[in-house]
């Protein structure tokens, strides 16, 4: 499979696996915090954050962040984000590239277009990222 669609399923991967942690937090307590609401064609449309959305930044700031830029999905599908000098990326590149990507998901009809079209993420490009598969090397 191509690296670009590896990196579809390892967020799908994510995702699944971030809505599984919330379906069963909100089993214990809700949290809905609501920051607005507005009409749209005579429809009430409430905005704000959600127990999925809080899950999904810790998730990705504790694997971004923490994890060396690998998530499940990623080590599922044994793909890495590196530098596109091809180093590993540093603490505060990790930060600012999670911070991009946590932003992308408000976006993400925008971002998903970036994607689909040109094989790589708005905050590859900002941040000179790029994914690739892992190399493994048998020890002698």
């Amino acid at each position: 499979m191509s690296t670009k669609s590896n990196r579809i399923l390892a967020l799908l991967l994510d995702l699944t696996i971030i809505g599984v942690i919330a379906s069963v937090a909100s089993n214990f307590f809700k949290f809905d915090w609501e920051l607005g609401e507005y009409i749209l064609f005579n429809h009430h449309i409430t905005w704000g954050l959600s127990l999925f959305f809080l899950f999904y930044l810790m998730y990705f700031i504790l694997c971004e962040v923490f994890g060396n830029s690998v998530t499940i999905g990623k080590e599922v599908l044994k793909i890495r984000t590196i530098s596109v000098s091809g180093k590993q990326l540093k603490l505060k590149n990790r930060i600012y590239l999670t911070l991009l990507k946590i932003l992308s998901i408000i976006f993400w009809p925008i971002s998903a277009t970036v994607f689909l079209i040109n094989g790589f993420t708005i905050e590859d490009g900002l941040c000179y990222t790029k994914t690739v598969e892992k190399q493994y090397h048998l020890l002698n």
